[in-house]
């Protein structure tokens, strides 16, 4: 599996060296809303160090006990962290979208991680040197306060879905999921299949297509053959338990940028 790992991340080197060179490095905008809610001055300091490049279905950003070497803001598309447990299948942990930072290890002092970010839905992101952005960290302490509020969102995010799993029903389960991943990617489209959401689950696929074809029946959703769109978001939310606003509201709070500086900066 590492011999795997380390060929995917090659390939995606390889492919990115190949291609034409992307935007200058002076990006002046960014759809990503971490950036957004940084200050004139912090934004464009980030934008001046980083790079917007696609990002290819299937493309490794970073993948376990390898060491990360860039940093991702992303502003369209959509991907998924997961983490495995012995042989079985890779369980998801996360789905990012415009609203997330690809990167986490990093703000935490750490180079590699335990856990795999793959690209599901192709896109745009800023990317970033690590090194570079370690380096603006520690002399940025408005971006240092976004990033630390972003890991302990994600926090926060991690340990409801253990008592979420355990707790509540498949097609509460569900219901949260489909209220997430449409919050993170900023859109009613959730372009996921199946066996992805139910993957995401660690559910059979039998039971998330019935509790789908209920939401379908019931007018709450639409399947399409790119995935599923979200009809009514109101009632998906009341058909949801309430681990749904836990997290999302952890994600809007901790995000905000105080004005005071951390104590250990």
């Amino acid at each position: 599996m590492e011999h795997q790992s380390m060929r995917l991340l090659a390939e995606s080197d390889a492919l990115d060296l190949k291609r034409p060179s992307y935007e200058s490095k002076s990006v002046e905008l960014s759809c990503n809303e971490l950036i957004s809610r940084l200050s004139e001055r912090s934004r464009q300091s980030l934008l001046e160090r980083c790079e917007r490049v696609p990002l290819s279905k299937r493309q490794v950003l970073y993948d376990r006990g390898i060491p990360l070497r860039f940093a991702y803001f992303i502003e369209s598309g959509g991907c998924s962290v997961t983490t495995r447990a012995g042989d079985c299948l890779p369980v998801e942990i996360h789905t990012l979208g415009r609203k997330d930072f690809v990167g986490v290890p990093l703000i935490l002092g750490m180079r590699v991680s335990p856990h795999r970010c793959s690209v599901q839905v192709r896109g745009h992101a800023l990317r970033i040197h690590c090194d570079e952005l370690i380096a603006l960290i520690k002399r940025d302490a408005e971006l240092e306060r976004l990033l630390l509020g972003y890991v302990q969102a994600i926090l926060i995010h991690s340990s409801q879905l253990s008592a979420c799993n355990s707790r509540h029903t498949l097609h509460q389960r569900l219901a949260r999921w489909l209220v997430v991943a449409s919050d993170r990617l900023g859109s009613r489209e959730v372009p996921f299949t199946h066996s992805y959401i139910a993957n995401a689950l660690a559910v059979r696929r039998a039971g998330v297509t019935v509790a789908l074809g209920e939401m379908v029946r019931e007018g709450v959703i639409s399947c399409r053959r790119a995935g599923i769109v979200v009809v009514d978001a109101t009632r998906l939310r009341s058909m949801s338990c309430d681990c749904h606003s836990v997290i999302l509201s952890a994600h809007e709070r901790t995000c905000t940028v105080s004005p005071v500086r951390m104590a250990y900066s």
